[in-house]
């Protein structure tokens, strides 16, 4: 065993020795010579939780000056490149979806290969948080890097839609780690909030870049070349991240535990009940009116499994030693309400993201790449107002002005693309979407800001996979609630054609293949066309008042921490 770990049996050096001590007796406060912590020892069990404490205080991360000059360039170079591509592969995925379900005749299970990275992505987004703590923050973003790659060759290499599922849920495992990781870096490299900000924005700005360049790159794949490349291309770019976090990572997070006892400190069973809610929360909203009915046994049973594991899952980690998501955390009024904003924007944008190109693509009969070049406005205006924010929050010394802004913005976006039908013109759609990314660019960076600045020091990390774990469950409930939606309000609008346009619709496999749609006659490809625009309208409907909750919520958020000091 490593010798800076003591064992529970010998005793603290300066204390009297433990172990002639009854487990019955009670000893009244000790306090061994030159530490800071008294406790109150009751019997062993408590001895060896006081030991397993003392080793993770012990063994804090220790705040030391980021690399300077080149190297500091070339680390944040790699951490963007790494950034990008995780949040790329949610998104690549939206133009190139109608061609991959096609090509597998498969378009029932095309919100899959979404949902897959996604619930992947949101349930590991929880865990690389604590994981850092016990690991140490490199070798877990190596880690993460080195299974996003192997997810990515694999979805290139996938045969079947199945083997393509089972490799971008690996691919989302790694994904959760190049981002979360990505932030919590930053938090230990730099101790002034608004440095922080500054350089926490280059991850945000990745995010919001591959949210638009993602759809673009898809389409581009899609007509130029093939969808592999949507994955393939990821080997390269991953690569040179990897090298060059491996080589300018130098800050040191030393542990001095065994790998035998940084696997005990691990919660198993916080893992699997996430797992267990995760799974049962998604898996009735993706099948809910399209492969089950809403009222069947199997979707009931799922979600009442779901709310049974949330309850269990809050009994374990409020027991457990080292929890996986602590129950504490949504105790702090500020953490609560920005994460539940994150999630929020989440949910909306990433709706968005996916069915705003098939819109343009489907309704407005634009072809994948342009349905990718339409939404390049919500880039600009999200690099300008996640670069605007960071410089102004320095000045201005609050965040809460550019969360409520920014939410107020994204409800707006929403609201007008109810508006969007067959008749809407280019400009109405390219400035809609430029306020989406106006929107979109103030939330994420200051609610993690926000989370860290109101969260105690060695909690840090694991708040900053909390919010980001929020923000990827409201992504993955985004993707399979507006699937939901599409799914049952175009199925209600195509129910309304005659028995024979839906004899000519089945013949057709419209339903299954949308590249079909615009080979229809041209009378009934118009009445099918508006059944698309019906449902998008109602997915914008729907989507709009959640956003709109988010946005009220801002108001409840109080300015603490550093900032709320510098007034």
């Amino acid at each position: 065993m490593d010798s800076n770990i003591r064992d529970p049996s010998s005793p603290p050096n300066g204390s009297i020795k433990l172990d002639a001590v009854p487990s019955t007796t009670t000893l009244s406060t000790v306090k061994p010579e030159g530490s800071i912590h008294s406790y109150k020892i009751n019997d062993k069990s408590d001895l060896e939780q006081q030991d397993l404490q003392h080793e993770q205080d012990d063994h804090a991360p220790t705040r030391t000056p980021p690399p300077t000059g080149i190297r500091r360039f070339l680390l944040f170079a790699g951490l963007f490149l790494g950034c990008f591509l995780a949040s790329l592969d949610i998104t690549i995925v939206a133009t190139a979806l109608p061609q991959i379900s096609s090509d597998f005749n498969a378009q029932s299970q095309m919100a899959w290969i979404a949902t897959a990275y996604l619930l992947a992505y949101t349930t590991f987004q929880s865990l690389y948080g604590r994981f850092s703590d016990i690991f140490g923050i490199k070798p877990m973003y190596l880690f993460a890097c080195g299974i996003f790659l192997v997810g990515s060759i694999g979805c290139g290499a996938a045969s079947t839609m199945i083997m393509l599922i089972v490799f971008r849920a690996l691919q989302g495992i790694g994904g959760a780690g190049l981002f979360s990781l990505m932030m919590i870096m930053v938090s230990t490299m730099f101790e002034d909030l608004a440095e922080r900000a500054r350089y926490q924005t280059l991850g945000w700005l990745a995010f919001g870049i591959a949210g638009v360049t993602g759809p673009l790159l898809g389409g581009v794949f899609v007509e130029h070349s093939t969808w592999r490349w949507c994955f393939y291309m990821n080997i390269p770019i991953g690569v040179v991240g990897f090298l060059m976090v491996a080589k300018f990572y130098q800050i040191p997070f030393e542990r001095s535990e065994n790998l035998k006892t940084k696997l005990r400190r691990v919660d198993y069973t916080g893992v699997l009940f996430i797992i267990a809610s995760v799974l049962c929360l998604l898996l009735p909203l993706n099948w809910g009116g399209t492969t089950y009915a809403w009222n069947s046994a199997v979707i009931i049973i799922l979600l009442c499994l779901c709310f049974v594991f949330i309850a269990a899952l809050v009994f374990i980690e409020l027991r457990a030693l080292e929890p996986v998501l602590p129950m504490t955390l949504f105790l702090n009024r500020e953490v609560a309400l920005a994460c539940a904003v994150n999630g929020l924007m989440g949910l909306v944008f990433t709706g968005c993201t996916y069915y705003v190109p098939l819109y343009f693509q489907v309704v407005k009969g634009v072809s994948t790449t342009d349905s990718g070049l339409r939404l390049m406005p919500c880039i600009i205006g999200a690099v300008f107002s996640t670069g605007a924010s960071s410089i102004l929050l320095s000045k201005l010394k609050d965040y809460r002005i550019f969360i409520t802004l920014g939410t107020a913005t994204l409800t707006l976006a929403v609201g007008l693309f109810i508006m969007f039908d067959e008749g809407t013109s280019l400009a109405e759609q390219l400035i809609f979407v430029l306020i989406m990314g106006l929107g979109q660019g103030l939330i994420y960076q200051n609610c993690v800001l926000a989370c860290q600045d109101c969260t105690d020091p060695k909690d840090m990390a694991v708040a900053t996979g909390l919010v980001a774990f929020i923000n990827s469950i409201g992504n993955a409930v985004g993707v399979a609630i507006c699937a939901a939606v599409i799914n049952n309000a175009l199925n209600s609008n195509l129910a309304k054609l005659s028995e024979a346009n839906q004899a000519i619709l089945k013949e057709f496999n419209v339903v299954e293949n949308m590249n079909s749609i615009h080979t229809l006659p041209e009378g009934l490809r118009v009445e099918v066309v508006h059944a698309y625009a019906e449902s998008f309208r109602v997915l914008f409907i729907v989507l709009t008042p959640m956003i709109g909750f988010a946005f009220l919520l801002t108001f409840f958020i109080r300015r603490r921490g550093s900032l709320a000091k510098k007034v």
